[in-house]
């Protein structure tokens, strides 16, 4: 069932908040000719959604999973975007309501799970469970029309929103350090609130080794993640934990390795040393960004290594069919707990 809500632009506070709120007002009288169900599931996105759910679980007297996509309002404090003391007390108090009521929490990582048992929830009630790939759909190819616009360049990929979470203005420092190797070409490829200043910045600088695509159809994204030599997965200084970049599971279905650039602890990273799969610097270090690309560059065979075990790792963990089966039989778990 789907309810409607106003599209008002998002980049005006005013139109973003009545944008929410109507769709609280009409999701929740949506709910009101439903029968009781097994089990309530609510996301993070948007925001105060498991505040409503915790409401109707009291309704229904059944069982309530909250699958936090992006903590709040730890998110809105890390990037910067909302500074309203009043806001940032309703994200607060609305996450808690649904932590206090959920029957089990699902988090994306370990850092992620980390945070939350942080703010005073039993240990016992989070689980984590990550984003799946369809290895199926996605997956390494040799034969690439997408790669041949390149022209044989090295490609260093970023492939997402082009968000205030990212910092991708250190991409951008990384690509101005490496303008003098011909061999290199960063493709950023997505939209998002900051691509027009992107855009601008690289345009003005002229490093002349950047390239902007729009986001591919769904049904390419094995040809555009296939196509890259090294993908980037950037995220902001204080932002682990509060989002786990879910791109990194489809790259990884491409058998392509990645940079994290992030703090060490975040899961991303994690993954990276823990299984081979890729390199790993600081949040905004274009340097170290570009002293990564340039060992992947002096060691193709390393970089190889790494593919391959990406693959393997992605049918191995983080499949759809063994994720989707497994969070299956967690709903199961949850409706038979005993009260």
């Amino acid at each position: 069932m789907r309810t409607w809500g106003t599209r008002f632009p998002k980049a005006n506070l005013t139109g973003r908040l009545v944008n929410l709120g109507t769709y609280y007002a009409l999701a929740a009288l949506a709910t009101i000719p439903l029968n009781r169900p097994d089990v309530i599931i609510a996301e993070t996105d948007p925001p105060l959604l498991g505040a409503l759910a915790a409401l109707l679980k009291r309704r229904w007297r059944c069982r309530l999973v909250y699958s936090v996509q992006d903590l709040y309002p730890d998110i809105a404090i890390a990037n910067g975007r909302l500074r309203s003391r009043v806001l940032l007390d309703v994200l607060q108090r609305g996450n808690r309501i649904a932590f206090e009521n959920a029957d089990l929490i699902v988090a994306l990582g370990q850092d992620m799970a980390e945070r939350i048992v942080a703010k005073g929830v039993a240990s016992a009630k989070v689980a984590v469970m990550p984003v799946w790939a369809d290895c199926g759909a996605i997956q390494p190819l040799v034969s690439n029309p997408f790669r041949a616009q390149f022209g044989g360049k090295f490609v260093v990929m970023y492939s997402g929103n082009l968000g205030f979470s990212q910092q991708l203005e250190s991409v951008l420092d990384a690509a101005e350090q490496m303008r003098d190797d011909p061999r290199v070409l960063f493709v950023l490829i997505g939209e998002g609130a900051c691509k027009e200043q992107l855009v601008a910045r690289a345009a003005k600088r002229g490093p002349g080794n950047v390239m902007f695509l729009p986001y591919q159809p769904k049904e390419s994204l094995g040809e555009s993640l296939s196509a890259a030599n090294l993908h980037l997965i950037p995220l902001a200084p204080g932002t682990a934990g509060c989002i786990v970049p879910s791109k990194v599971y489809a790259i990884l279905a491409a058998g392509r390795p990645f940079v994290a650039m992030m703090e060490q602890h975040a899961e991303v990273a994690r993954l990276a040393r823990e299984h081979n799969v890729g390199f790993v610097v600081n949040p905004g270090d274009a340097a170290g960004l570009a002293g990564s690309i340039r060992q992947a560059l002096a060691h193709p065979e390393l970089l190889h290594q790494m593919g391959s075990r990406s693959r393997r790792l992605a049918l191995e963990r983080f499949d759809r069919t063994k994720v989707t089966r497994e969070f299956g039989n967690m709903l199961t778990n949850v409706a038979l707990m005993a009260d």
